[in-house]
């Protein structure tokens, strides 16, 4: 016995490396060797990583949490787009998955405290439905999940080098406007259309971002693109006043957090100066606005969900790449058409295959 216990001791060394090794080879194998991180079968940490793949767990009540950055449309629209892909798996909210929603109603310093608050709580995933919010969370929770929507540039928002190499945390949908479709709309309703104007919101990256996305789109038509930079609501009306004053010939506007919540301040300076109003957000169609060229925000909420889903089925989100949301809608209004005395030419929805009139 004696000799035994020395024979052991001294080959004590030798097994335990074996042992090490044989725990990485298995860690390797699961994906989770470079983390050094167990899989969880409950609620998953922020810093823990999911297993590449997988089906989603009968039984398992997951905790999500969504964050919109202002009280929209485009927002709102995502959220039932979300909760729609959640129903279509028929999970049941309070059942298979809990929601905390959170609002920061466009101050910045209040979606601090909610990132904060996230932080500070065990959550299986995280949407963020504007920029500003995908920007703060993605900073402020690195080891988060996180499914973007809402969101137009995420490149130029920082949240990766591209759509395929992006934040390991990070994947979601690109609601990027057709700039260039919506100027092509323009010229067929007003060949002589030599300006067109659009209030933009310099503190939001996105916002600037659009600015130059249409003013190029605009520019390769030989239209030229006056700009307007709004920093509060009440500047918004203003700045849309001005732009009247550069005698436009029709708005553009484009869609961020700041103007979309106050498109009807712009809405109404079209209306009054009889300058026609075209957008990207299709429910200004119902404001007085003569057309849009629309991403369908709600199934950028679907497809944002249905990412989210892969993700609780145990895809890592680095693997799946960011996406532009698959449908638009181009939308005209005869009715306001005929306000701004805009002949609608049987060219144009030749030109738009899609074009559809929209009524009350």
């Amino acid at each position: 016995m004696l000799v035994s216990a020395i024979l052991l001791f001294s080959d004590l060394q030798n097994r335990n490396k074996k042992d090490d090794s044989q725990i990485n080879a298995a860690m390797e194998q699961s994906g989770t060797a470079d983390q050094g991180l167990a899989q969880n079968p409950g609620n998953t940490n922020a810093g823990e990583q999911l297993p590449s793949s997988g089906s989603l767990k009968v039984g398992e009540k997951f905790r999500l949490s969504l964050v919109h950055y202002v009280d929209s449309p485009n927002s709102e629209d995502c959220e039932k787009g979300i909760r729609k892909a959640l129903a279509d798996k028929n999970m049941v909210e309070g059942t298979d998955f809990t929601m905390k929603v959170y609002n920061a109603q466009g101050d910045i310093s209040t979606l601090n405290s909610i990132a904060e608050t996230i932080g500070n709580e065990t959550w299986d995933l995280v949407f963020a439905l504007s920029t500003p919010t995908a920007q703060l969370l993605t900073k402020k929770l690195p080891r988060a999940k996180i499914i973007f929507t809402n969101v137009g540039d995420p490149v130029a928002a920082g949240l990766g080098k591209s759509f395929q190499d992006h934040l390991p945390n990070v994947c979601g949908i690109s609601t990027m406007s057709d700039f260039e479709g919506l100027i092509r709309l323009v010229r067929t309703l007003h060949p002589g259309v030599k300006s067109v104007g659009t209030v933009f919101t310099p503190a939001e990256i996105n916002s600037v971002s659009y600015k130059n996305h249409l003013e190029a789109a605009a520019r390769k038509y030989g239209v030229k693109l006056f700009s307007i930079p709004a920093n509060t609501a009440t500047e918004v009306m203003d700045a849309a006043n001005s732009l009247v004053a550069q005698r436009i010939d029709v708005f553009c506007q484009i869609s961020d957090n700041l103007t979309g919540s106050s498109s009807s301040a712009i809405l109404k300076v079209a209306h009054d100066s009889k300058i026609p109003y075209y957008g990207f957000v299709t429910q200004q169609m119902s404001q007085g606005a003569v057309a849009v060229c629309a991403r369908d925000y709600f199934q950028a909420g679907l497809e944002a969900g249905q990412m989210g889903i892969e993700v609780l089925s145990g895809k890592n989100p680095v693997k799946i790449p960011f996406r532009f949301v698959d449908k638009t809608d181009y939308l005209i209004s005869i009715e306001t058409a005929r306000y701004y005395k805009i002949q609608v030419p049987q060219q144009a929805f030749k030109s738009f295959p899609t074009l559809k009139i929209k009524t009350k």
